[in-house]
This record gives structure tokens, sequence and C-alpha cells, in this order.
């Protein structure tokens, strides 16, 4: 796949799957078994994506991304984006707060086949669970 390609299924995972919340995309623009990478401080280590997905919005139903760089070689492509959110729902097995939230992070993509085969995440957790009152 091109360059160009490889970025419009990462265009799509932000926009599709986490802003206009079409999970039927998922199928779409990842393969069945990809493998997530996260930091070892990652507040948040879903055994699937599909863990991973509703679990968040269940706690953060609104979650709006804003992607701010896609650069891409090869079959990585990777995004630097923030979110703003709202915690309405349970999460990491706290009540929810009902706290306007926001985070930044970088996010790598490996694209096999016009799909995310494996996705490496950086964000702030620590942050995060301060926003929510989960830690001080």
């Amino acid at each position: 796949m091109s360059i160009e390609a490889n970025k419009a299924v990462v265009t799509r995972y932000w926009t599709d799957l986490w802003n206009k919340k079409d999970e039927k995309v998922i199928d779409e623009i990842t393969h069945p078994d990809v493998k997530l990478h996260f930091p070892p401080g990652q507040a948040h280590q879903p055994p699937s994506f599909q863990v991973w997905l509703k679990t968040a919005l269940i706690a953060f139903p609104n979650v709006h991304f804003t992607i701010h760089d896609l650069v891409a070689e090869g079959d990585k492509v990777v995004c630097r984006w923030s979110y703003t959110a709202t915690n309405t729902g349970v999460f990491l097995g706290n009540p929810a707060t009902n706290r306007d939230v926001t985070d930044q992070g970088i996010n790598m993509f490996r694209i096999q086949d016009g799909k995310i085969a494996e996705m490496w995440m950086s964000g702030d957790s620590l942050g995060l669970l301060q926003q929510l009152g989960v830690i001080k």
C-alpha cells in the first residue's frame, strides 16, 4: 500500500472509529489479532483491541480526538493526537466523576494489507488519573 493509503487507514481509526463511534469499522481497518503495545505505566492495559475500545467508550462516551500530525514511512504511520472527554461511566473500577478531561499523546501504527496490524500508544495516564481525582 502507498503511504497515503496507510495514512488514510489511521485517519479512519481516529475519525470513524473513535469520533463517530462506528464500531463496524474495526473489521475494515484492523487485523483480527491486532497487537497492542502500551508502556508499562499505562493505567489501562486491555487484553484486546475490542476490550480497550469498549472500556474507553463506557467511561468516556463523548471522547473526541484531534489529529495534529501524521507522519508515515514504509508500513508505519505516527500520529500526534489530543482528546477531550467527560467521564460519565466506570473507569478502572472507579465510578464516574462527570469531570471533563483532556490528554495528548503519540501512537505508532504498523499497517499490513491495508489494516492496522500493530499499535504502540503513549499518552499521559498519570495526568488522566489526576484529572479524574483518582490520584493526587
